[in-house]
């Protein structure tokens, strides 16, 4: 149900989505580095955790939205030059020890190769870079009922998930639950929706509906493990955009 970007797009604009979203914002909006030379991705489907995905005000100037193959890609922002596109998860268009901060959004739980894929953010990711993972948590309701986006793919608990990211070259420091209210589609609780987040957050912590960790990049302890090793020759070659030569990257 929830395996293109329309589906998304669409879950995203419905009263529980957007109390999803509203949830989410603060934990991303803290994350992004700024900066002219700064270069911050999204990859998956972040896009519906903006709070305006038309308004760019509050958003880092060098933001990419790349969205993997298997889900599509849509236009984003629709009222100025395009900041998304269509990749390969396993085989990122962007050079190595690249990105200053990468948020996994819908991505990881969906992928038949996780492991590959973290090794890609561990090869962009410059070396004081972070990256920012959220997914179904496996105690959470979220996970068990199929009418939202996290309903499907593998959910995960807070020690798999952060044995995963440790085997493939990251350290976890920060892990938080968020999203308490139930996934119901109910106009009465949502009139209460305020009350259980703060309730959840307070006395069932660990039973957010979604796990996110915060995990910056091991520079050497797990660099076996990665793509740049193993997976040198990709085995397509993408192209994002052209990168101009200098001191410092920067996305656009």
């Amino acid at each position: 149900m929830y395996d293109d970007v329309i589906a998304l797009g669409e879950f995203y604009k419905t009263p529980l989505g957007q109390h999803l979203a509203g949830q989410m914002q603060p934990h991303i909006a803290q994350f992004w580095q700024s900066g002219h030379y700064s270069c911050n991705v999204m990859l998956g489907y972040g896009i519906g955790w903006l709070p305006d995905e038309n308004n760019l005000t509050d958003v880092p100037p060098n933001l990419l939205s790349l969205m993997l193959a298997r889900a599509g890609v849509i236009n984003w922002p629709p009222a100025s030059a395009g900041r998304s596109s269509l990749v390969d998860g396993h085989a990122l268009p962007l050079p190595d020890v690249h990105v200053d901060r990468l948020l996994l959004a819908h991505a990881l739980e969906v992928d038949p190769r996780p492991g590959r894929l973290l090794d890609e953010c561990w090869r962009v990711l410059d070396g004081s870079g972070k990256l920012l993972v959220a997914v179904p948590n496996r105690r959470g309701l979220w996970a068990r009922l199929e009418h939202t986006p996290f309903g499907h793919g593998r959910p995960y608990s807070k020690r798999q998930l952060c044995q995963l990211l440790e085997h493939h070259g990251f350290e976890p420091q920060r892990v938080y639950h968020a999203v308490f209210l139930p996934p119901l589609r109910n106009r009465v609780l949502m009139r209460f929706a305020v009350g259980v987040e703060r309730l959840g957050q307070r006395w069932w912590p660990a039973l957010g509906g979604v796990l996110v960790v915060e995990a910056t990049k091991m520079l050497y302890a797990a660099a076996g493990n990665t793509s740049k090793l193993r997976h040198r020759h990709a085995e397509i070659a993408p192209a994002l955009a052209t990168f101009v030569n200098g001191p410092r990257k920067g996305c656009m």
